[in-house]
């Protein structure tokens, strides 16, 4: 009886240790990005922090987009905005490398712009080519962020299926990385 109760505790005592450990990738690390991104609106029916598309991807780390993607359906023609937001969750200062999908023929990245906008703001900064070719970073102190906004517009394809993967790469550790994910479907 005795030997039972030994392996009942420690049994518990595994299954308490188990139940409180964080996901893999998570925790405090020297560097570490974290990607975010919310839905912001189809076309000009974006508004700034809209109900109920919450934020996906805080404190999550990954390279598969799971868990921080957001798919969207959207008739043929039609844009649709995104805001991804790139923190510093890391202990130490680090540069954070942005590489965005290119688009295609029938999904165009048509701009990418600092800070959040529900509108083609002529005054944003672009950062449309940077996102594209992979070179936009952003000097984040610890637990810092810096905001941006994702437009994405369709072209024919009725069907067809796009995933625009961002993805977050520290430079002060290259394996230190995550993604965030638009899945965009025409019909």
């Amino acid at each position: 009886m005795r030997r039972g109760r030994v392996l009942a505790v420690a049994f518990f005592g595994v299954l308490l240790t188990l139940s409180v450990v964080p996901e893999a990738g998570a925790g405090t690390s020297s560097f570490q990005p974290d990607g975010w991104i919310k839905l912001c609106g189809i076309n000009i029916g974006c508004t700034i922090d809209p109900l109920p598309h919450p934020w996906l991807g805080k404190d999550i780390y990954n390279t598969t987009g799971r868990k921080q993607t957001i798919s969207v359906r959207l008739d043929n023609g039609r844009g649709v905005r995104f805001w991804i937001s790139v923190e510093n969750d890391g202990t130490q200062a680090d540069t954070v490398g942005v590489i965005g999908c290119p688009g295609n023929r029938n999904f165009i990245v048509n701009r990418v712009l600092l800070g959040k906008h529900k509108d083609q703001d002529p005054n944003a900064k672009d950062l449309t080519r940077k996102y594209k070719q992979g070179t936009l970073s952003f000097d984040l102190a610890p637990g810092h962020k810096q905001v941006f906004t994702l437009n994405i517009l369709t072209y024919k394809g009725v069907g067809e299926t796009y995933l625009c993967v961002t993805t977050l790469r520290s430079v002060g550790d290259a394996g230190a990385q995550d993604a965030v994910v638009a899945k965009l479907t025409i019909y």
